[in-house]
């Protein structure tokens, strides 16, 4: 099925881009709009991603006429200087196109395309004094995503899914159907977003709700809020249940200790560890670990198994 250039998404992959991030847009935008993306680069031949995979992609046309598309420059950890023609053919397309949305690098290339001037944005923090140096009216976000009107811009593919939940909701703003979300509640995801992930880098020494407030630049009663509507539980809570489950996937993929895998995990003992891992999952640690060695989970032939230590 054709697009109608009107309601078209449109993905510029860099080199190096995030495979990850590429099917991520893919099966969202797709979900969204009934048909998939455009698939582009700036010359006719594959891209190179991260890993030496490598993409086939479409030629990004040359002429465009102003439209509502959405224009996604996906980009990986590493920054590259454009040509000038790319620059030039970007920032056409760019002010043509109703929505712009750079990850990673494409951050980046954007800021060469005079494209972010004056706009909230999140860039990974290697690219951060480069995209200073490029667009110094930017102004620079400390939140893992960031949407200041029509411009979005998200650090890397770990907060691509939440950032677009909330950019599908937001377009309602716009005159698009959609949840209904606020400018309001899209800065509250990228708060929880940004506290999730505070959370999973200080599993084995735990933060209060309060230093994780503070680090973010708000109340506890506020991150209370968030978490309550947008995880249905407290900070507190979600923080141990991500504790336990980081500590189940230890007992099924690697060789640590109970005692040793509790400490990881930020539990005082391993009584304190065991009773809580009981109470959650219904059987002790032991036995959690004899079930899974019993009973292997089938591993995919195709490659190694990623670890989500976000899953319950």
């Amino acid at each position: 099925m054709s697009q109608r250039p009107a309601d078209s998404v449109v993905i510029l992959l860099l080199p190096g881009f995030s495979v990850a991030s590429l099917g991520v847009l893919s099966e969202r935008f797709t979900a969204d709009r009934g048909r998939a993306p455009l698939i582009c680069s700036f010359y006719d031949e594959a891209v190179p991603a991260e890993h030496g995979v490598q993409v086939r992609a479409q030629m990004l046309p040359r002429q465009v006429e102003p439209t509502d598309r959405t224009l996604v420059v996906c980009g990986g950890r590493q920054g590259s200087p454009l040509e000038p023609s790319q620059r030039a053919l970007l920032q056409r397309i760019g002010v043509r196109s109703g929505q712009l949305i750079g990850i990673g690098s494409g951050v980046i290339a954007l800021a060469q395309a005079g494209l972010l001037g004056g706009h909230h944005c999140s860039a990974p923090a290697e690219l951060g004094a480069e995209l200073q140096r490029l667009e110094p009216q930017l102004l620079p976000s400390p939140s893992q995503f960031t949407g200041d009107g029509r411009i979005w811009t998200c650090c890397n593919e770990a907060a691509l899914g939440v950032m677009l939940n909330a950019l599908f909701s937001y377009r309602c703003e716009n005159g698009r159907a959609g949840g209904g979300r606020s400018r309001g509640e899209v800065e509250d995801c990228s708060i929880l977003l940004d506290a999730q992930i505070l959370m999973r880098n200080n599993l084995t020494e735990p933060l209060t709700t309060a230093e994780i407030a503070f680090y973010l630049g708000v109340t506890s009663k506020k991150l209370e809020r968030i978490f309550r509507r947008f995880a249905g539980q407290l900070p507190a809570r979600f923080y141990i249940d991500l504790r336990l489950s980081a500590a189940r996937q230890l007992l099924h993929h690697s060789n640590c200790s109970i005692e040793e895998i509790g400490n990881r995990c930020g539990f005082s003992s391993a009584s304190h560890f065991s009773r809580a891992f009981r109470n959650h999952f219904g059987r002790p640690p032991r036995a959690e670990r004899q079930r899974f060695t019993a009973v292997p989970e089938a591993v995919p032939a195709s490659g190694p198994t990623n670890i989500n230590l976000l899953a319950g």
